[in-house]
């Protein structure tokens, strides 16, 4: 059974309190490459949240990003990383130490 639209806006807006202001943490494997702090998200449209803008923050390490975490301090959600059409999209896969790290979008689909 698929849910219906208002379902999906259930589980997205119980998704959305979880990891409102989670830590999103940006991964090259297991190597943190920079850590942001979600500021909430917009209401759920259709299942779809869309995160507050995400502020720069400065990169931890050298390497590729290949994933990415929210965590609440419990629980750990693991999200797709890319250039676009990802679940967090990022100005470039390639960090480089004391360079600032920019997320342009954190997408979450129901």
């Amino acid at each position: 059974m698929i849910p219906n639209t208002a379902a999906k806006d259930d589980m997205a807006s119980y998704f959305s309190t979880t990891y409102g202001t989670a830590t999103l943490t940006i991964l090259d494997g297991a190597v943190p490459l920079a850590v942001h702090v979600l500021t909430g998200f917009n209401a759920p449209v259709a299942g779809l949240l869309t995160a507050n803008a995400i502020l720069d923050d400065t990169i931890l390490a050298n390497g590729t990003a290949d994933g990415a975490e929210l965590t609440d301090g419990t629980k750990v959600y693991t999200l797709t990383v890319g250039t676009s059409g990802a679940e967090v999209n990022v100005n470039n896969l390639t960090f480089v130490q004391n360079g600032t790290s920019s997320i342009s979008a954190l997408l979450v689909q129901y």
